[in-house]
């Protein structure tokens, strides 16, 4: 919520479907049971998807970044 990413259906980039959720959902047990190496995966992957998103088919996306607001003082 503070980056403001967003989950999106990694072949479509639209909104993911309700069973995509579900499903990554019950991916983030299957990720972090084997010592958390789901989640540390996300390091090593090309498209930055951990387990919970390989299995669900689903990407996380950051908005592009506009640069910094301009200062005004007095």
């Amino acid at each position: 919520m503070v980056i403001g990413a967003r989950i999106v259906d990694a072949k479509t980039g639209g909104s993911p479907s309700f069973a995509q959720h579900v499903i990554r959902y019950l991916g983030y047990f299957v990720s972090t049971i084997p010592f958390c190496l789901g989640l540390i995966w996300v390091g090593i992957d090309k498209k930055k998807q951990g387990w919970h998103d390989k299995l669900a088919g689903t990407v996380v996306v950051r908005p592009k970044y506009k640069g910094t607001e301009p200062v005004r003082f007095g």
